[in-house]
């Protein structure tokens, strides 16, 4: 039986995303200041992470938990995902939580404070020191999109601080906050400014959520990282969708991810955003009861996995809408994107 389908959700403040990126364009061209102009054969490459930990008889390792208390499920999966602790030997005692705040509203639109805390608390518990909720959305050059503001608003940031994590939220128009990375293997020259954060020896552990998204079609593990790089990448990319350059779309949302590259993917699907999005918009449903949370050291397998869950609840959408971004992160060496090259265990809790 499909789960149950809601057309309204808590829409705190009134800013919507293309209200924010209308906003944000006019201050772009300060941020770009010849960036995206750079020679790439001068630009370092993306950062270097060890190869997934989370593997079994040589395949990813996705564990699939089903249940309904966020704190259970998320011991849970990390339990059968053999802990934490190999995170911590590649060279970091500080995690930052890849939060999504696209826009002042709530979970699955944006990343619930209860999961956020629930992952903070496992990975302290297995040895790091903080666990930082973090994103790159806002800047303090437009006055009604502050940095932390759609985390306030929605709640998160209060929530996430009183339980002592630190809230790190980027500026995606200072140029400062940027640094510019290029992998020889793309197929653009175009470098990439990933923000500073998402430096060597960092640990950045992913929060998803599922959710449809007009041009990108599917939003999860690849997609996530459009809130760690530069606004005129992000705009640049969207210009060539609504251009009808979808092929440059999903390479370039496939070049992000590659400039991030997170260590572990933790996805909350306990509901999924179906129909439209990444936001509340036109025709957007709340599918609940879905009841998932997903981990996985491997972003490829993630969507690859998490795109099937939301076919099987919105008719709208086809697993072969996000083909080519698959093919294009397993050439560049970001996982595995067969199911049947992957080790999928699915537990209670």
């Amino acid at each position: 039986m499909k789960a149950r389908p809601e057309t309204t959700l808590d829409r705190p403040g009134t800013l919507s995303r293309r209200h924010a990126l209308r906003l944000a364009t006019g201050a772009c061209g300060i941020a770009l200041g010849g960036l995206s102009q750079a020679c790439s054969s001068r630009v370092p490459a993306p950062r270097s992470v060890p190869p997934n930990p989370f593997v079994e008889g040589g395949k990813p390792l996705l564990v699939v938990v089903s249940g309904e208390d966020v704190i259970a499920m998320v011991r849970k999966g990390f339990e059968v995902l053999g802990g934490a602790r190999s995170l911590l030997a590649m060279g970091s005692e500080r995690a930052l939580l890849k939060g999504n705040f696209v826009a002042p509203q709530r979970y699955p639109v944006s990343t619930a404070a209860d999961f956020a805390i629930a992952v903070g608390n496992v990975l302290r518990g297995e040895g790091f020191q903080r666990t930082p909720l973090y994103e790159v959305h806002g800047s303090r050059m437009v006055a009604a999109l502050a940095p932390d503001s759609f985390m306030r608003r929605v709640g998160v940031f209060d929530a996430v601080t009183a339980a002592g994590m630190d809230v790190v939220a980027g500026d995606f128009l200072d140029r400062d906050e940027f640094r510019l990375v290029h992998n020889p293997a793309w197929s653009s020259d175009r470098p990439v400014g990933v923000h500073r954060a998402i430096g060597d020896g960092t640990v950045v552990v992913s929060l998803p959520s599922v959710k449809r998204h007009g041009e990108a079609r599917f939003t999860c593990a690849l997609k996530m990282h459009f809130g760690a790089v530069l606004m005129g990448d992000r705009l640049v990319a969207h210009k060539n969708a609504s251009a009808g350059r979808l092929d440059f779309f999903d390479e370039r949302l496939v070049h992000f991810a590659d400039a991030v590259r997170p260590q572990l993917n933790v996805v909350d699907a306990r509901a999924l955003l179906a129909r439209n999005g990444p936001a509340m918009s036109a025709g957007a449903e709340v599918v609940r009861d879905v009841n998932r949370i997903v981990l996985c050291g491997d972003a490829v397998a993630t969507d690859a996995y998490c795109a099937r869950l939301l076919a099987q609840h919105d008719e709208t959408f086809d697993v072969s809408m996000i083909d080519r971004q698959l093919a294009t992160a397993s050439k560049l060496g970001l996982g595995v994107a067969d199911l049947d090259r992957i080790k999928v265990v699915e537990v209670a809790a």
